[in-house]
């Protein structure tokens, strides 16, 4: 049974906020600790006292959509501290609860019927002059892309030391299964299963056709050297987190140490949720 909750919704969205007003007097009413009511947002900052509250609770309830559910999963950081998602918006891989399921699968969730899912993350970091200057971590993937120049990129890649190739792109996408059904999608990426284990490399708009997405074991490491002196390239965290590129710059790419943890709702289909959500079957 979770005692102490925290809440997280979605900033300047009206009904994510009476929603979660109305879920703190709920979970009042079962005498769950509220730890925190805070707004969240792909952008939102929060003092060292806040974050400390989120990853002291037993559990996180998320209002918003997935880029909320990100920001969150990144809060956490890794820690066995399970999120409930409520998909406050329209599309929502990952709130996989509808809202007008809210009310139902807090019953269920809060009497003990529900499932943890474990879902991969990523490790970025990044080498200038063989130094680390930054480290990242994300569950959905990581962006190398160029700004507003449309100029193709080269982009040398290297898995666990073994050069592969130098591609000539618009960009890279380095996408965990979680991840699979966003940017990689768009790009013309693999579906993976949101629990398997592994890496999807996706090229953006590649100059040679023959250049396709590969999917890679979870222990591989992805090194990408930036080879061509274009401006303005940027590697981007779950499409939320943004850091300048630099010629000859290395970003290395594994699945991170860290897990993020997701309470789904008992039987849930995820082949329902791509049928409603990609509109399978339709015409």
């Amino acid at each position: 049974m979770f005692r102490k909750v925290s809440i997280l919704y979605k900033e300047n969205d009206n009904l994510a906020i009476e929603t979660a007003m109305k879920v703190q007097e709920w979970l009042k009413n079962k005498n769950v600790e509220c730890v925190l009511f805070h707004s969240v947002g792909a952008f939102s900052s929060f003092n060292h006292s806040e974050i400390m509250a989120i990853q002291s609770s037993d559990a996180v309830i998320v209002l918003g959509g997935d880029g909320t559910m990100l920001s969150a999963s990144r809060i956490i950081n890794g820690r066995k501290i399970p999120i409930i998602g409520i998909n406050m918006g329209t599309l929502g891989f990952i709130t996989e609860i509808q809202r007008t399921d809210l009310w139902k699968s807090l019953e269920l969730i809060f009497s003990g019927s529900y499932d943890i899912e474990e879902r991969s993350m990523l490790n970025a970091q990044v080498f200038r002059d063989e130094e680390t200057i930054n480290e990242y971590l994300g569950l959905n993937d990581l962006v190398i892309g160029k700004g507003i120049m449309a100029k193709i990129s080269d982009f040398e890649l290297i898995i666990n030391n073994i050069y592969v190739s130098t591609i000539k792109a618009d960009g890279i996408i380095i996408s965990t299964p979680t991840g699979s059904t966003a940017y990689n999608l768009s790009a013309g990426g693999p579906i993976l299963f949101p629990t398997l284990k592994g890496l999807v490399f996706t090229p953006i708009c590649p100059h040679t056709l023959s250049v396709r997405p590969v999917v890679l074991p979870d222990n591989f490491i992805i090194d990408l050297v930036i080879s061509s002196n274009v401006k303005d390239i940027f590697l981007t965290i779950d499409g939320q987190i943004g850091f300048p590129l630099k010629i000859n710059d290395r970003v290395r790419c594994r699945v991170a140490d860290e897990k993020t943890y997701l309470i789904a709702p008992v039987g849930r289909d995820y082949f329902r949720v791509l049928r409603e959500k990609l509109r399978w079957g339709e015409r």
